[in-house]
């Protein structure tokens, strides 16, 4: 239940991000776009590890790594926890 209200946080985080960058909002929201930037490169690296290590344990690699490009490490755990049994 946690995993999918992080995810949930996390797609916020993406549209609220998205909407500050549309509609060009200054003062501390202004720095929402950015910091989506900086995420999206972490989230780059996750789907470059991902690819490498566990592209072989998915039924779907394609739509995984689609979902850890927008929810990163909430979507790699189940991944990194099934190795680790």
């Amino acid at each position: 239940m946690l995993i999918v209200l992080n995810k949930l946080a996390t797609l916020i985080f993406w549209l609220l991000a998205l909407l500050v960058w549309s509609q060009g909002w200054g003062g501390y929201l202004g720095w929402l776009p950015v910091m989506a930037l900086v995420v999206l490169g972490v989230h780059v690296l996750e789907v470059l590890y991902f690819w490498v290590a566990f592209r072989k344990d998915s039924q779907n690699p394609l739509a995984d790594a689609v979902q850890i490009l927008v929810f990163g490490i909430f979507h790699l755990r189940r991944f990194i926890e099934v190795r680790a049994q």
